[in-house]
């Protein structure tokens, strides 16, 4: 973003401490301009509302591509009731905090992806998931078919991001597949009920018992070192836009 921009967005920000700000980037006539909105939340130093009225008037003026607030009291991620409106009105999210302005890239429904490796796989649900579920795992570069050139991603990362082997699976656990490989090049997220998240090669994601092929191909069940400390709520719920 230009420094205009920039330094509007804090300056008004700044101008509604102790209140959370929120507001519009809008495309203009090829020019990214601020649009601030009234915060219509009851609790608007801990909450942030913006009324369909004053979307609806930003969206007239241009192309809406980001949504903006801060968060003067607290810290520079996404609450859970932010996720939940990101991940529903699909858009990036720029997050103000202690004058500094943090930038969240929309995350697509979990549900009906279209597969391109590398880009939206089977990995980017896997960390997707994990990021509404309060945890920020890296990308990295994969090539396709990269188990076939004697490299290992999954097992050679997951221990050293956090993540623990165990025998019986529980929500939120990544279940590492092998699909016509000797290394698991497959990951799935254990969802309750016997059902799994995935994303399989040329097939859109979705959710599949976690049954036939799957099971009898699994490698290992992985947990999340600190588990107690995820939520899952708006990752699962997400689930329910798109059934699959």
């Amino acid at each position: 973003m230009d420094g205009k921009l920039h330094n509007e967005i804090i300056s008004y920000s700044k101008s509604k401490e102790p209140q959370e700000s929120c507001g519009f980037v809008v495309l203009v006539g090829g020019e990214k301009i601020f649009i601030p909105c009234e915060n219509a939340s009851e609790d608007k130093e801990n909450h942030f509302e913006i009324s369909p009225e004053d979307y609806i008037a930003a969206s007239e003026k241009g192309e809406v591509l980001v949504l903006v607030h801060s968060h003067p009291q607290g810290e520079p991620k996404l609450s859970q009731a932010d996720l939940q409106t990101q991940l529903y009105c699909q858009l990036d999210f720029w997050l103000v905090c202690d004058e500094q302005i943090h930038i969240f890239p929309k995350i697509p429904f979990l549900i009906g992806r279209e597969f391109k490796h590398g880009e939206m796989d089977c990995y980017t649900l896997f960390r997707d998931f994990y990021h509404l579920s309060g945890c920020n795992l890296p990308d990295f570069e994969r090539d396709d078919y990269w188990w076939e050139d004697g490299f290992n991603l999954y097992l050679d990362n997951m221990a050293k991001h956090g993540f623990e082997q165990v025998k019986e699976p529980q929500i939120g656990d990544v279940i590492l597949i092998n699909i016509g490989a000797d290394v698991p090049n497959h990951a799935a997220i254990y969802v309750g009920n016997q059902m799994v998240l995935h994303h399989a090669p040329k097939r859109l994601s979705k959710r599949d018992l976690y049954d036939g092929y799957w099971f009898k191909h699994t490698h290992s069940i992985w947990r999340y070192n600190a588990w107690s400390t995820l939520d899952f709520t708006v990752a699962l719920n997400s689930l329910d836009l798109n059934l699959g």
